[in-house]
């Protein structure tokens, strides 16, 4: 019986170091972190993702903290069920997608980084676009016409309809024609819309035509703009924040790598595989012809709580929300930070 007993204890003392054995293995497993994105460079998501495969020491907690993974997407908008579905973890929102992912689809985010900002001095402004001999030749001439947008709410979206407001157009005075940005200077081109949002890395083509021209941009709208921010859910970061950190170092790192002038050569080769451009028309990226990126990923949130307010008030929003400190947590980046700068970054 003694011995029995003694062979029951050892099994179960096996069978619960086992147990122990798995749970540790399940607490080890790395956590997924899908990041959206729209376009880049601007979104640098995708292009971090080819950096690492060329040097995977730039990320070095990948695959054993958090596994990085970037996800296309037309526009900020249609992020907001993906991100309540869980189908990604990381969401570039404008601020108008941030405020309808919390007054319409009730989800409880913070604001945790920075991805892009439109309107610092020499930085690329953001264009809107039409034919120099075409019908639009003042602001007020867009009335009536067929204007282009990558998806109704995107940050380039709601510049556009605060700029038309400002001047006595409403929603309903034009109509309003959704398209990928890469794919709007054709449709301008071939006389299907009246006006486009340019990006940098599409302007070089276009305007070297000599047949198009700027009727605004969205520094004139907002001046400086938090014009994409990264949201997460409240409840992944209470979660997981070892491994949030632990991918906020890593992708700080990697930001650091492409805004590094001595990087440049090697950064314009990722983004040319990247984006299947010519380099020749990439010379803008990682300069001040492109747009901002704060290199510690701080977002600017006075920008868009003015931006919210404004958006708000001319009816692209419902209601206004205030920001902050409910809705932000920089605790994440500050920690990346402080681990970067203990080791010479």
């Amino acid at each position: 019986m003694r011995k029995r007993s003694i062979w029951a204890l050892s099994a179960l003392f096996a069978a619960a170091a086992a147990m122990t054995a798995g749970a540790a293995a399940a607490v080890a497993k790395p956590v997924k972190i899908v990041v959206g994105w729209v376009e880049t460079p601007g979104h640098l998501a995708p292009l971090v993702a080819a950096l690492e495969k060329r040097d995977p020491a730039i990320m070095p907690n990948d695959g054993k903290a958090y596994r990085f993974e970037p996800l296309h997407f037309r526009g900020t908008t249609l992020e907001i069920s993906a991100l309540a579905l869980n189908d990604i973890q990381v969401a570039p929102f404008s601020d108008a997608a941030f405020a309808l992912a919390i007054t319409n689809a009730h989800l409880n985010l913070k604001i945790v980084a920075d991805v892009l900002q439109t309107g610092h001095p020499g930085y690329f402004p953001g264009e809107y676009v039409v034919a120099k001999n075409g019908p639009i030749k003042t602001i007020a001439d867009v009335k009536g016409k067929r204007v282009a947008t990558n998806a109704i709410g995107s940050a380039a979206d709601s510049d556009m309809r605060v700029m038309l407001h400002r001047h006595g157009i409403k929603n309903s005075d034009f109509t309003t024609v959704e398209a990928g940005f890469a794919v709007q200077p054709a449709m301008l081109e071939e006389g299907k819309v009246d006006m486009i949002e340019l990006l940098p890395q599409f302007a070089h083509n276009l305007m070297a035509t000599g047949k198009y021209r700027v009727l605004f941009t969205a520094a004139q709208v907002m001046g400086v703009e938090e014009t994409i921010l990264w949201a997460m859910r409240s409840d992944f970061i209470a979660a997981h924040r070892p491994a949030i950190i632990d991918f906020f170092t890593d992708y700080m790192r990697a930001v650091h790598w492409f805004l590094n002038p001595k990087n440049r050569k090697e950064a314009l080769a990722i983004l040319s595989k990247v984006t299947h451009q010519p380099e020749k028309n990439l010379q803008f990226a990682f300069t001040k012809h492109d747009f901002y990126h704060d290199p510690y990923l701080v977002p600017d949130i006075a920008a868009v709580q003015r931006a919210i307010d404004v958006d708000a008030k001319i009816g692209v929003l419902k209601k206004s929300i205030v920001v902050s400190p409910k809705y932000v947590d920089l605790s994440l980046i500050r920690a990346a930070k402080k681990r970067l700068l203990a080791h010479g970054r």
